[in-house]
């Protein structure tokens, strides 16, 4: 039989998942222990391909205990003071912490203080069974004990890996963006710090801290983030400020809690509103290549499209 040549495409668009309506979900198999919840933000259910990103809650006195999986997962702590233990280490981690668990290394968490831990998790590859068996691939790590102690992040120290600090000292004046995948002048008055990356040993995945100081022109916010599409999904968990983003001519509004997804092909932009720092933390997967990983809408304004 013969094929139009027509080709019915269902485009890729952007959502937002919005941080006050997330559900809890208390002794979720993806994180085996006591006193623990997690909250799913965004997973296969929700068109994501590569990733899986969730808020886990350790109440005071609660536990994950020793387990191992074949898939990366790294965090940021948003509130507390959470034990880790990772690859023969003990960790005592405070807010604005990050790092990295490597691919069947077993790890295990505790929460000995009064108040509540809460942190951002992402997993890539996306869990699944493995050989029919569990469904978030989840497997003990008998060997990894959960943590009494720990000894702080230092950046500094080779022989303390995984894990770091952001502080906002460590952001780079704002210029045009310059990482992995594209350098140029389509994304302006921006800030980044890299957090988890291949520097850090990741394969799958990255995550790093995007800042935009709002910009006003004409009365009208910037978009300091020109409408663009790339071959790896994106998402951004906003720490502060709004913004407004652009998808195909639609437009929404995201705020501090709410997580934005752009899927893989699914044109985005941005522009920072108000007067607070728009600030987030991205993570992207697969990792982009070298160069030619984004592509921006206006650099193809001046040549005649023909099909």
């Amino acid at each position: 039989m013969k094929q139009s040549a027509e080709v019915s495409r269902a485009p890729r668009v952007l959502s937002i998942h919005r941080g006050d309506a997330l559900k809890f979900v208390d002794s979720h198999p993806s994180e085996p222990g006591k006193g623990v919840r997690v909250a799913t933000f965004l997973g296969p259910d929700d068109g994501a391909t590569h990733l899986s990103i969730a808020i886990v809650e350790l109440e005071p006195g609660g536990h994950i205990t020793g387990h191992r999986h074949p898939f990366e997962e790294s965090f940021f702590v948003l509130e507390g003071n959470p034990l880790l233990a990772v690859a023969d280490h003990n960790y005592a981690l405070s807010p604005q912490d990050f790092g990295f668990v490597p691919y069947a290394v077993g790890h295990a968490w505790s929460n000995p203080s009064d108040a509540r831990v809460r942190m951002l998790r992402v997993h890539a590859p996306q869990p699944r069974p493995i050989d029919g068996r569990g469904t978030w691939g989840v497997f003990e790590a008998p060997e990894t004990q959960v943590p009494t102690q720990g000894e702080a992040v230092d950046e500094l120290d080779p022989a303390k890996p995984y894990v770091g600090h952001f502080d906002q000292t460590d952001m780079a004046p704002p210029g045009s963006i310059s990482m992995p995948g594209y350098h140029g002048a389509n994304v302006q008055n921006v800030q980044i710090r890299m957090m988890v990356d291949d520097l850090l040993g990741t394969r799958h995945h990255a995550m790093f801290i995007v800042q935009f100081t709002p910009v006003v022109v004409d009365d009208a916010p910037l978009k300091t983030a020109k409408e663009h599409f790339h071959p790896f999904e994106e998402t951004y968990y906003l720490l502060s400020g709004r913004t407004r983003a652009f998808c195909d001519g639609k437009e929404d509004l995201a705020g501090v809690g709410d997580l934005v997804f752009a899927p893989v092909g699914a044109s985005h932009g941005f522009a920072a509103l108000g007067t607070e720092p728009l600030c987030w933390i991205e993570v992207q997967s697969p990792t982009p290549p070298a160069s030619g990983g984004f592509t921006f809408h206006n650099d193809w304004a001046s040549h005649t499209n023909i099909g």
